[in-house]
């Protein structure tokens, strides 16, 4: 089913391989936050997980982190849900 999938209509597999990269990239980005101290976040409370990828670009400088992993995060999320939006409709 995956392969007839990929074969036609592959947005909605490359629309949730990147919401899944995405994943991957804020998990990253609260281990770091985690590791220092700074991440006293719960995972699954509504509504307050939208301050990490600021919170660690407040902090990053200061424990010499890159600032990519939050902007690629952002950017997979954004095209992901867009492709998979996209590939649903064309069903």
């Amino acid at each position: 089913m995956i392969v007839y999938m990929a074969r036609h209509n592959p947005t909605v597999v490359v629309g949730l391989g990147l919401i899944g990269v995405a994943g991957a990239l804020w998990f990253h980005v609260l281990l770091q936050l985690e590791r220092v101290g700074l991440g006293s976040y719960a995972i699954f409370k509504f509504g307050g997980n939208w301050g990490i990828p600021v919170e660690y670009l407040k902090v990053r400088k200061k424990f010499g982190w890159p600032a990519w992993p939050v902007y690629l995060l952002w950017t997979c999320g954004l095209v992901g849900v867009v492709c998979f939006v996209v590939g649903v409709f064309r069903l």
